[in-house]
């Protein structure tokens, strides 16, 4: 196939070279050259007639430019035989007058508009600067121009009689953000960290806004910071608004010092440097719009300066307004400071706002040339004493609380409710928490132990509760003593000042203050003791005993834990023996009621003789009426709880009990000895008693009144031994004893005896009666 392919008839060098090949590779060659011949024949067909058209179309084009050269040949023609300079110069001279008839017919409403336009954006840069935190200043400036704008806008309404409502509308928008801007310079004026430049730029703020002079200024900038003190101390009763509302007072002192009058003077004089609306942070505000507008405005607006009166306030009218301002404010402020005080009930935050108050006014960057602030100092220091004592005398005096916790109980009082003790070996002891110490456990034993109720420990609580207050005031008292100011007051020129000072602060207040406590803890105790005194004589019959212990135990709880400071050792002297007395009376009332019914009985009691020793026999051990006396006098001194029975209240006891014997067993002895009996026995005469008349009695025959009468001096012995007291050691049976002895005739050996036998069996028998011991 490759050798019958036909040659490329580009490769002919002539048409004979063609036929060299054979007659198929030709007759190929020959269809191949058709083909090509009739392909290239279509493009040059389509080629031909495309350049046709494009040769039309320049035809036409050609033709006509030709028509346009030959118009504008005869305009140039016309212009040329028109333009010459005297109809140049009359063409202009007509078209100048036809423009400015036209301008003039138009321009009261172009400048309408366009004053309206600047006059509509004055709010919308106002508010945006207040909103923002901008510069007062400018939106002051920007606000005189759109009061000049509004007033030749009313001006140009009243010529017409339909006046758009937008400028009214407009008006009453400026006077509000009039009066939010003067409420912003007002709170920069109340800002005690306000820069001084801020401050003479809100101050040249209010001055345009309201038109003011500087002595204007000076004064409504004195009464907004006044203003600005009285809200501190109304909005932050607390620590914080004090020391704010002092450090506005000292910052008022140095910023008038440093801006009034030159400062402010300077600066109300720099405004009038130049127009305000030439001032570039006004032209440079985007709503205002004035590259358009401003050819527009009036002349009078253009040119118009403020004219504030700069120089009617003199250096020596400046410190005159600056030193009658600060005696008003520094009243003001400690009268507003005496009546926020009065809500401060805690100490502790009080004198921690104290030490505040003195180290801001010692505050080197707070201090002011030329300021004496002692007297200041001094008031300050008064009025914060003033408060300090008074909390004092509230924090004493609120141990009434206690006394009427007390009164409460006792009104309240409940017979098995009120007087209710849980016993120490209950059984639900075994069930408390041991962990933590076992502090839960450990409280209960000793609650148990001290006869510590419910009703005992609501009391106690309240108690520890103030007590807790004072010793605080007593510890914050220390403090301040502890305290030294040295590196505060070390920007004190003089030597001598500082040291006064020091004393002052260190030394006099908290001696003051420690001095009150005292006092005031002295007339509270003396209150509670008058009314525990009061309280104790209203007691019911019927629970005087269980009443007695209750106000035993608080007064002994309340002695136990007496405060630290103040003299108040003679607390309730007077009325715990009373007490004591009131309940040894209840105590011994059902024994001795009950010892008494047993001595009337004394003839039908068994015969307790076999149980007598020695030579002549004599008792050796009390008989059971007596034994039994102390057994229930000791369940019922238990009862009523272990914890009351201290050695005064046991001897007191031990007194009553005695001078209630007493009587018993001298009516008892009376009656024996006029009751119509014989001692001695029949059939014996007085000579038998021996040769020198001296043997005992006890030899002979006894009957069964002369046996109770050894018995009855036997239990006389023990009793005395039992109810031996340093308040009557044992005087008081000591004539009932001799009666016996004489009655029975007994030599001192045998009374020797018996004394002997009734110590040694008390001395065998005492820890069966241990709270007599």
């Amino acid at each position: 196939m490759a050798a019958n392919a036909p040659p490329d008839p580009k490769s002919l060098s002539s048409w004979e070279d063609a036929f060299k090949y054979p007659i198929p590779v030709v007759r190929r060659m020959e269809q191949q050259l058709r083909i090509d011949i009739t392909q290239n024949r279509e493009k040059l067909r389509s080629l031909v007639g495309a350049s046709y058209r494009d040769l039309l179309g320049t035809a036409e084009r050609i033709v006509e430019m030709d028509q346009q050269m030959k118009s504008v040949e005869s305009n140039l023609g016309a212009i040329g035989q028109k333009c010459n300079s005297r109809a140049v110069d009359r063409i202009a001279r007509n078209f100048s007058r036809f423009e400015t008839g036209r301008r003039e017919l138009d321009r009261p409403r172009y400048a309408f508009a366009s004053q309206l336009a600047i006059l509509q954006g004055c709010p919308l840069v106002i508010s945006r600067i207040l909103r923002n935190g901008g510069s007062l200043l400018l939106a002051a400036k920007v606000l005189v121009i759109s009061r000049l704008l509004h007033k030749t806008l009313s001006q140009t309404a009243e010529d017409n009689p339909t006046p758009p409502p937008i400028v009214d509308t407009l008006r009453r928008q400026l006077a509000s953000l009039r009066r939010v801007l003067i409420r912003q310079v007002d709170d920069q004026f109340s800002d005690p960290a306000l820069s001084t430049n801020s401050l003479v730029e809100a101050m040249c703020a209010f001055s345009l806004a309201t038109s003011s002079s500087t002595a204007d200024v000076s004064r409504h900038f004195y009464h907004a910071r006044t203003e600005a003190m009285l809200a501190q101390l109304e909005r932050h009763a607390h620590e914080k608004g004090n020391v704010l509302a002092l450090k506005l007072y000292l910052r008022t002192l140095q910023d008038s010092k440093s801006i009034l009058p030159k400062r402010l003077a300077d600066a109300l004089q720099k405004l009038k440097s130049q127009p305000l609306i030439e001032c570039e942070d006004v032209r440079t505000r985007p709503e205002l719009n004035l590259n358009v507008h401003e050819r527009w405005i009036e002349d009078g607006i253009k040119i118009f300066t403020p004219w504030t009166k700069h120089d009617d306030l003199s250096n020596t009218e400046s410190r005159k307004f600056l030193k009658d301002w600060a005696q008003r404010a520094l009243r003001t402020l400690l009268n507003g400071l005496e009546a926020v005080l009065t809500k401060f009930e805690d100490f502790t935050v009080l004198v921690r706002l104290r030490k505040d108050m003195l180290e801001t006014w010692f505050d080197p960057k707070n201090k002011v040339a030329g300021f004496t602030s002692s007297e200041a100092l001094d008031e300050l220091r008064n009025t914060m004493n003033k408060q300090l004592l008074h909390l004092v005398r509230v924090r004493s005096s609120r141990l009434k609380l206690v006394g009427g916790e007390i009164a409460a109980t006792l009104q309240d009082w409940e017979s098995g409710v009120t007087d209710l003790r849980e016993d120490l070996w209950n059984v639900s002891t075994t069930s408390m928490d041991i962990s933590d110490g076992a502090q839960a456990f450990k409280q209960a034993i000793l609650d148990r132990s001290h006869g510590r109720n419910n009703a005992v420990l609501r009391v106690t609580n309240s108690y520890e509760t103030w007590l807790r207050f004072i010793e605080e005031v007593s510890s914050v008292i220390k403090h301040l003593q502890e305290h030294k100011w040295d590196e505060d007051l070390e920007n004190e020129e003089d030597e001598n000042a500082l040291d006064t000072r020091n004393a002052q602060l260190s030394q006099d207040d908290p001696r003051l203050l420690q001095e009150e406590l005292d006092q005031s803890l002295s007339t509270a105790f003396r209150n509670l003791n008058a009314q525990a005194r009061s309280l104790s004589q209203k007691f019911t019959s019927k629970d005087r005993g269980m009443q007695s212990a209750f106000m035993l135990r608080i007064l002994r709880e309340i002695r136990d834990r007496p405060p630290k400071c103040g003299e108040i050792a003679s607390f309730a002297l007077d009325i715990i023996p009373e007490l004591h007395k009131g309940l040894a009376e209840v105590v011994i009332a059902q024994p001795v009621q009950r010892y008494s019914r047993t001595l009337s009985k004394g003839s039908q009691l068994v015969s307790t003789r076999a149980l007598w020793e020695g030579i002549p026999p004599l008792p050796v051990q009390p008989s059971p009426n007596a034994f039994r006396l102390l057994q229930k006098l000791a369940k019922t001194m238990s009862e009523y709880g272990a914890d009351l029975w201290s050695s005064s209240a046991t001897a007191i006891l031990k007194d009553c009990i005695q001078h209630r014997l007493k009587a018993l067993l001298e009516n008892a002895l009376a009656l024996d000895l006029n009751r119509p009996a014989t001692i001695e026995s029949p059939g014996k005469s007085d000579d038998s008693e021996g040769v020198d008349g001296s043997s005992d009695k006890e030899e002979r025959g006894m009957d069964e009144e002369e046996e109770r009468m050894y018995s009855l001096l036997f239990d006389l012995l023990y009793l005395q031994y039992a109810l031996k007291s340093p308040l009557s050691p044992g005087v008081g049976f000591t004539a009932i004893e001799t009666s016996l002895v004489e009655f029975l005739k007994l030599s001192d050996s045998s009374r020797e005896r018996l004394r002997k036998n009734a110590k040694e069996y008390w001395k065998r028998t005492s820890l069966l009666f241990a709270l007599l011991v």
